[in-house]
């Protein structure tokens, strides 16, 4: 083909660069989505978004871009439109006012059942239905009779400190308090003694590890779903899934034997038992029954669902396979800052250490004495603002609402940044600096403290990871000190941006014997 009369061009070389130009042209009108709608944000990159951006900064301590765009402000992480907020008045209404909005997370939809089950990953209708049928089983009653098993893991936790201390070892905190949190969910969830804290490479600890490891810029399949949302259906259909293939099967086949052997125990001998499978197998039984009964005394219209619809067998996989990630992740992150925490500020640690000797002496940790610790509770809200487990809070636009006069248009995602919103000088004056005693009286936005999240999706197991995190502090400061470094860092900066929140440089301590 003569272009102008000049120029014999192929045709195949004619419809390439119209396809190229087609394709830079879409890139550029999705990277206007947000700022159509008035939403500021920093420029970005085509079809990669502000992906390269984010990566290089990693988490945003300092809110460099809000300083420069505002309390409300884009971020295109690849084909995904994010838009972030500081407000805390507009994360209000997002969280509570109009939650039916924004009432789903954003979640990869590949090829994870039935591990996608889990309460964390589910939506709409089924969200409601499982948070109704999960929430008894973190009752106040429920927790206190656990109380004795995470004790005595916190006891073989010190055992082990303490015999760091007498090596003079130096120790990698994660390590130890990885080992305990799975314990302590292997032994109140489903009742078993894996007993990783004498074998840190635990199967159980293996696996889990694997998921939170797993960074998904690492995968060619990922990255190209990050780029092109569009293509999570294709990777669906050819058996794609989020989670690495062997923890998947892993977890699986262990959790579907734990569930079988559990139904096939006399009825007497799951009434003894109290952990958290037998509460939801009971609840789903209880459920079946009271349906059975509904449906005996009334006809339900045809194509109509109960709401107290009991959990399926891979429903109750979902939610285990999530108590073991999430029990295990999030509560070993926030004693690993404690400690680096306590190590850092001794001052505190001594203050701390003195309120243990004088609510429990040497006495057991139990679900009473533990809530006699009021500083104690102190320093592990300064430890989750500083150093929240999960970075960012995403919610889903389901339908264009408009608050404040911004619009949040179906389609995008809104992401509350938790670390800089704690961080914010003007609700937390010298707001990196480690201070317990800011939480004597505290008069804050309800808003600019969401370490668990707020409103009906805040996190379900808020008051287990408490009573683990105050029982295992207590337990570990009754013979043990947590000392720094000499390279340990003032200040710890060098975070990843995406996943949990984590040092990029694991956190080493020595203990002492008290």
């Amino acid at each position: 083909m003569e272009l102008l009369g000049l120029i014999d061009i192929p045709l195949t070389w004619m419809l390439v660069a119209g396809c190229l130009l087609l394709i830079y042209l879409y890139g550029k009108k999705r990277n206007r989505f947000l700022s159509d709608y008035g939403i500021p944000g920093p420029t970005p990159d085509i079809y990669l978004g502000n992906l390269r951006q984010v990566v290089k900064m990693g988490v945003d301590l300092d809110n460099k871009w809000g300083q420069e765009f505002g309390d409300v402000y884009s971020v295109y992480l690849g084909g995904f439109p994010l838009i972030n907020v500081h407000d805390p008045e507009i994360i209000k209404e997002i969280f509570i006012r109009d939650f039916n909005n924004f009432s789903d997370r954003l979640i990869f939809d590949l090829n994870d059942f039935p591990l996608s089950t889990g309460i964390f990953f589910e939506t709409g209708a089924t969200w409601k239905r499982l948070r109704n049928i999960i929430s008894p089983t973190f009752s106040g009653n429920k927790l206190r009779s656990m109380c004795a098993k995470i004790d005595e893991c916190a006891v073989t936790l010190t055992k082990n400190l303490a015999h760091a201390a007498e090596n003079e070892e130096i120790i990698t905190t994660k390590d130890y308090f990885g080992a305990f949190t799975m314990d302590v969910i292997a032994s109140t969830a489903f009742g078993i003694d894996i007993d990783s804290q004498n074998n840190f490479h635990n199967v159980f600890i293996t696996q889990a590890k694997k998921v939170f490891d797993n960074n998904v810029l690492q995968s060619p399949v990922m990255s190209l779903i990050i780029l092109f949302p569009s293509l999570q259906r294709v990777a669906k259909a050819l058996g794609f899934s989020s989670f690495p293939k062997s923890t998947r099967k892993f977890f699986v086949s262990s959790l579907k034997e734990m569930i079988t052997m559990r139904k096939s125990e006399p009825k007497e001998e799951q009434k003894r038992r109290i952990d958290f499978l037998q509460l939801m197998l009971d609840a789903g039984d209880n459920l079946s029954h009271q349906d059975s009964e509904d449906d005996k005394s009334q006809s339900q219209p045809p194509g109509s669902q109960n709401g107290n619809k009991a959990m399926t067998t891979d429903e109750v996989l979902g939610q285990a396979f999530l108590f073991f990630i999430a029990g295990y992740e999030t509560t070993a992150s926030t004693l690993n800052f404690a400690a680096y925490s306590l190590a850092t500020n001794p001052d505190v640690q001594e203050r701390l250490t003195k309120e243990v000797d004088t609510v429990l002496g040497k006495e057991p940790a139990d679900y009473d004495n533990i809530g006699q610790l009021t500083y104690m509770d102190h320093v592990i809200s300064e430890t989750l603002r500083l150093y929240p487990v999960v970075p960012g809070l995403n919610r889903a636009v389901s339908k264009t609402t408009v608050i404040k006069g911004w619009t949040f248009p179906k389609g995008s995602f809104i992401n509350i940044p938790l670390v800089s919103l704690q961080r914010n000088a003007d609700i937390f004056p010298e707001p990196n600096k480690f201070n317990p005693d800011r939480w004597e009286n505290a008069d804050l936005h309800q808003m600019g403290y969401l370490p668990f999240g707020q409103g009906p999706r805040m996190c379900i197991g808020m008051r287990l990871a408490q009573v683990e995190m105050k029982i295992g502090l207590a337990r570990i400061l009754q013979k043990v000190q947590f000392d720094r470094l000499p390279d340990t860092p003032d200040e710890l900066r060098n975070f990843t941006a995406l996943g949990t929140l984590s040092n990029k440089c694991p956190i080493n301590l020595k203990v002492v014997l008290r």
